[in-house]
């Protein structure tokens, strides 16, 4: 049924609004009072306000959302900036979006979910990229706030990113980002409306596809992105069924042959398809994703992947990372059981990193880290490292679960030499309260060690455990295995506040020092517990962190600037 939109807290007519710069499309539903924070963030923009519009489509909220906004924006005197638009309930975001982008009288169109907010100068920053650049999509920094936003996108600047050519836009797919109108128009770019999931993934790849003018805002974050701890705050919320978000996987699949956005058939197109099949379809039946479902749930999101898996070619395997290669396998095996002993083998896969030396010298923090893969086995139990088989030279088999490695074709994609080649290493700068994630330039290298030899703990009562554990493995036929080893990778890098945020000085505030560590498709950022950098309010009136010179590790749980 067509709906049309209702307008309130505006004074003047459409006919009369003059063109904007930039037009704030918010879709809204039951936000409640959370909503006024990114309101109040849009009114607080460095850019003027007569250079932008808000509007906020309300999808028939049951609660007082709408009349919060209608209130706030009246005691900001901001009739003439935002408006409320209602409409009837559809009960997806992509209606409410739809709605405002026709609305929308902005050179640009910026998409806010409802519970977001941009920092001070997002809107002047993306809108001056997109007129230096000519892109027609600008995408600003992101910080997450309860959930893990999109960092090596950000780690240099990008001023016409094409996803034909590379993939590096595929670790941003949700619309938060700036579009250029006209390019929206021209290409009839719309949100799927009704209840489909993954429907900003439709709308974003089609964009991207579509153009070879992306640019990014890589040096201030501009979005901050947030996840309630309810859930309930998102306009789509409500439990997923698998069948119908498998379904939507292959629409989003399906644009790769849609004639104005068709890939061919290749390596590149392998890469793509990785994304949503890896991503969203094989991590439902992989490690705690799988495990954390009730019975039933399992076997519902079992089959439904595995009758993705079943259509796809064997050649779009390629491209999955390592520990994805195998649960492929394994759905195509279609052998729910086998699926979950390999669940149950890999959610316990993390990283433990360690600072191994950490100084201030000429002002900045320079660290030396050590880490290592280790399976955790729950409580009272320790941790094992995670054994890897070298059959010969060129092979660096991971070591299954036997029933799973029983299993010819999981057997087969488990090598992780290339994998190990190419790992992700590199320390990481968290700011506690703002969300920025900065990496900054890591040196590292991997060595093998025996089995073994890694499992020799550091204190008495590790080593105790070790060898009841290397004892008991003996009796099980599985100790001293030819070419059993673990990994250990070493690595160094200097932090240094003046200059760690691409150039520029660290925000004031505490900045955590972490650890990333990416290989085969494991991927965790854990922190070097006791390493901070406290940066004060007026950091130039501060004393050279050289000055002070802690002397280790643990002595710089307080090393600051202040």
């Amino acid at each position: 049924m067509h709906t049309t939109a209702r307008t309130t807290a505006h004074t003047a007519t459409d006919t009369d609004r003059k063109p904007v710069k930039v037009s704030i499309v918010v879709p809204t539903h039951d936000t409640g009072e959370t909503v006024l924070t990114g309101l109040r963030s849009f009114l607080a923009q460095s850019m003027p306000r007569s250079e932008f519009e808000i509007i906020y489509v309300d999808d028939e909220s049951s609660d007082d959302t709408a009349a919060l906004l209608e209130a706030e924006i009246a005691r900001q005197g901001a009739q003439e900036t935002a408006r409320v638009l209602r409409i009837d309930h559809s009960g997806w975001p992509g209606r409410p979006r739809n709605v405002g982008t026709d609305a929308a009288r902005g050179e640009f169109v910026h998409y806010v979910d409802d519970d977001d907010w941009l920092a001070p100068e997002a809107l002047e920053r993306t809108y001056a990229r997109a007129r230096e650049t000519g892109a027609d999509i600008v995408i600003g920094r992101m910080a997450g706030h309860g959930r893990q936003a999109p960092r090596a996108l950000f780690e240099k600047p990008m001023a016409s990113c094409d996803l034909r050519e590379d993939t590096a836009l595929l670790a941003s797919m949700t619309v938060h980002k700036l579009f250029r109108t006209d390019f929206l128009r021209a290409h009839g770019l719309r949100f799927p409306e009704g209840r489909v999931r993954l429907e900003d993934h439709m709308f974003t790849l089609r964009a991207f596809l579509l153009t070879d003018r992306v640019a990014t805002v890589h040096d201030y974050t501009c979005y901050h992105w947030v996840r309630h701890a309810d859930g309930r705050h998102n306009v789509s919320y409500e439990r997923i069924d698998p069948a119908p978000y498998v379904d939507s996987i292959r629409k989003v699949l399906a644009i790769l042959d849609a004639p104005d956005t068709h890939v061919p058939a290749g390596r590149h197109r392998n890469r793509l398809t990785a994304k949503w099949y890896g991503k969203k379809a094989l991590e439902r039946i992989a490690g705690r994703r799988l495990l954390d479902q009730p019975a039933e749930r399992r076997a519902a999101w079992f089959e439904a992947v595995g009758a993705l898996a079943a259509e796809l070619p064997e050649e779009a395997d390629t491209a999955l990372p390592t520990r994805l290669r195998v649960v492929a396998a394994l759905a195509r095996h279609g052998d729910l059981a086998l699926a979950e002993e390999q669940a149950s083998f890999e959610a316990g896969v993390v990283q433990r990193p360690r600072a191994e030396s950490a100084r201030w010298q000429d002002g900045a923090l320079r660290m030396r880290c050590t880490s290592s893969l280790v399976r955790e086995r729950g409580r009272g139990r320790a941790a094992a490292p995670l054994v890897f088989l070298r059959p010969d030279e060129h092979r660096l088999r991971l070591r299954l679960p036997p029933r799973v490695a029983a299993v010819e074709a999981a057997a087969e994609v488990a090598d992780f030499a290339k994998a190990v080649r190419r790992s992700n290493v590199r320390g990481q700068l968290r700011h506690r309260e703002g969300g920025t994630v900065l990496s900054v330039p890591t040196t590292w290298q991997v060595d093998e060690v025996p089995a073994e030899q890694a499992a020799a703990g550091r204190g008495l009562w590790s080593r105790l455990r070790n060898l009841c554990a290397k004892a008991a493995a003996r009796l099980r036929g599985r100790a001293g295995e030819p070419g059993a080893r673990t990994l250990r990778y070493t690595a160094e890098f200097t932090l240094d506040p003046a200059t760690a945020d691409h150039g520029r000085p660290l925000a004031p505030g505490t900045w955590d020092v972490h650890f990333q560590l990416g290989v085969g498709g494991w991927r965790t950022s854990k922190p070097l517990r006791g390493h901070t950098i406290q940066v004060p309010d007026d950091a130039a009136s501060a004393p050279p962190p050289g000055e002070r010179q802690p002397r280790g590790g643990r002595e710089l749980e307080s090393a600051a600037l202040s």
